[in-house]
């Protein structure tokens, strides 16, 4: 990373006492990015650590910043050796609602972890984006019936009618909580397409 030019900095903060409060605001704004990408490289080196504390506390950190290395850097956890991390970023790059944490979001699907397969589900519940429905009707065929419930949850929020022909059979889903999930969807559906006449 660039180190921010010294008379750069200088000046800014000779503005923090401008005038005009919209140029106190700039100046101010402005010196507070340079000195958090100062910090980003030394951000990123922790998430290499060992100590899944401060792996999570740099996630969390990074979470806020709005810079493509932070974005990353979150995205680059989804391949952490530890399923909390995985799923933390996967939690946090739902949050940050970025759509380019898209794909990582959706090839962390396949994850071995269940836990994090459940909050990459969530995740892309976030983006709202009916593109989605084709991979997520893909994991109604999950072993687990938690997640399961969980995909038809996110598949009711998209509202899309692409989804009711898998809803109709998961009403014959051995887990009758899945089985009440689909029907409360595929209610919502029919009424949010008008096709209930």
């Amino acid at each position: 990373m660039v180190e921010p030019n010294a008379a750069v900095r200088q000046a800014l903060s000779r503005h923090l006492d401008d005038e005009d409060p919209t140029v106190r605001q700039a100046a101010a704004e402005s010196l507070e990015r340079l000195d958090t990408y100062r910090l980003l490289d030394d951000l990123l080196a922790a998430l290499e650590s060992t100590d899944p504390a401060v792996v999570g506390r740099t996630l969390h950190v990074l979470a806020e910043l709005r810079h493509e290395q932070a974005l990353g850097g979150l995205i680059r956890v989804l391949g952490h050796a530890r399923p909390d991390m995985r799923g933390l970023a996967a939690r946090l790059l739902g949050q940050r609602r970025d759509p380019r944490a898209i794909g990582p979001l959706v090839e962390m699907l396949d994850d071995p972890n269940y836990d994090v397969r459940m909050l990459a589900v969530e995740s892309l519940g976030n983006f709202e984006d009916r593109r989605l429905t084709e991979v997520l009707l893909l994991q109604l065929k999950d072993g687990n019936p938690e997640l399961r419930g969980k995909v038809v949850e996110v598949l009711e929020r998209l509202g899309d009618a692409k989804a009711t022909g898998e809803l109709t059979a998961l009403l014959d889903d051995p887990d009758p909580g899945v089985r009440r999930r689909a029907a409360s969807a595929l209610g919502n559906l029919q009424m949010e397409s008008g096709s209930c006449g």
